[in-house]
């Protein structure tokens, strides 16, 4: 759980299935994305995704 948190805190843009290739390529941990995804949920880390800008949605 502290390397999820690690890479969560250094790259808040990456989900479930980037972090788990992340985690089983340089831990050498093989891990499941179901689990991480779990383990992310009840640790309350979320991925940041960008907002829709509306306000330049209809500029016709």
């Amino acid at each position: 759980m502290r390397r999820i948190d690690e890479l969560h805190t250094d790259h808040p843009t990456w989900g479930y299935r980037t972090i788990t290739k992340v985690i089983r390529r340089d831990d050498k941990i093989i891990v499941n994305r179901k689990k991480i995804r779990r383990l992310m949920r009840e640790m309350g880390v979320y991925t940041i995704y960008p907002k829709p800008n509306f306000s330049k949605r209809l500029s016709c």
